[in-house]
């Protein structure tokens, strides 16, 4: 019997091909934990029927690779695993990290310096090593936004590891930084939830009120217009470098602060519309006093700088030739 062509499965954000005989429906195509890359999609296969990733029944899926709790309840005995929170909307997971996974950071206990933290608002790398996270990624469109007020709950996250120090918001009194979000509370205004999920302090760098409140603030600000403009934006962003350490020396204080942004024209669910005349904004600020009154359009440069600062892979979720394009432009508008 003659085969048909190979077929592409969507699962997440991970693309997987096969070849799927003419009589043999892609539904019994059998998934390997060596096919994933994040926790999430472990979940959403078993979810899908994949239940045979609990290869043994104790309600660890992937446990070589991942780890992840796919049972029912609280596990038990165990401390230190990848499970994920559901989240509140379906493949909120894979669209926080649809640019791509910049420093290929995994949900295992031992990647202290580049764990991995999926949560319905976002996705993030946290630098246990440092007490700050390396990136946050998250979508922004008209959807992540209304009316709910500000939590103000700052408090330690207590989906880290026990392995991992949990920061607390007292570690940053008296240090003379603000504790600066990288995912803005006013990004994530539809529920309580939503917005108190950005004042966990995993989300949190040591911020120079001036940078704060000033450049930083007002770029957020500009994608928010962007976004009741009809644009849908993908964000990423972090710190490099280090100026010193507070919090007893348990929370590094970075040299500067840097985000991309990806503008789209409307809401998508795959990297489609993504091309060589997409808007991309990339800044990279200096964590210091004195900057309060610029204009962030002042910080401007290409993604290929802050990748060379950083040694990240920004945009690899991008075809090659589209991310290279994209990388080396500076934003003029």
């Amino acid at each position: 019997m003659s085969k048909a062509p190979p077929r592409t499965v969507l699962l997440g954000i991970v693309l997987l091909t096969v070849s799927v005989g003419s009589c043999a429906p892609a539904k019994k195509q059998r998934f390997r934990c060596a096919d994933f890359t994040l926790p999430q999609q472990v979940i959403d296969a078993y979810r899908g029927g994949a239940t045979y990733l609990d290869n043994d029944g104790n309600g660890y899926a992937c446990e070589d690779k991942f780890d992840v709790y796919v049972g029912k309840g609280k596990p038990k005995n165990r401390d230190n695993i990848a499970a994920l929170p559901p989240a509140d909307k379906a493949g909120t997971a894979a669209e926080q990290l649809l640019l791509g996974n910049p420093s290929r950071a995994t949900a295992t206990p031992g990647s202290v310096s580049n764990y991995l933290l999926l949560k319905p608002q976002y996705a993030l790398s946290y630098n246990a090593a440092k007490g700050i996270p390396n990136w946050a990624s998250w979508q922004l469109n008209r959807s992540w936004l209304g009316r709910t007020d500000r939590q103000n709950d700052f408090r330690p996250d207590e989906s880290l590891p026990v392995s991992f120090y949990r920061v607390n918001p007292a570690d940053y009194t008296g240090s003379g930084y603000d504790r600066g979000h990288l995912v803005p509370s006013a990004d994530r205004t539809v529920t309580a939830a939503d917005n108190s999920a950005t004042f966990l302090m995993t989300n949190m760098t040591p911020q120079a009120p001036d940078l704060n409140r000033g450049p930083w603030e007002k770029l957020e600000s500009y994608c928010r217009e962007l976004v009741a403009a009809g644009k849908e934006l993908y964000i990423v962003a972090g710190g490099s470098g280090e100026l010193g350490k507070i919090g007893g020396g348990k929370i590094s204080v970075p040299a500067r602060h840097w985000k991309v942004i990806v503008v789209l024209d409307a809401p998508v669910t795959s990297l489609a519309s993504v091309t060589g005349r997409t808007r991309v904004i990339a800044v990279d600020m200096p964590n210091t006093s004195g900057i309060k009154e610029v204009g962030w359009r002042e910080f401007r440069v290409n993604v290929d700088r802050i990748e060379a600062a950083t040694g990240y892979n920004l945009l690899s979720g991008v075809p090659k030739n589209i991310q290279a394009l994209l990388e080396s432009r500076l934003d003029n508008r």
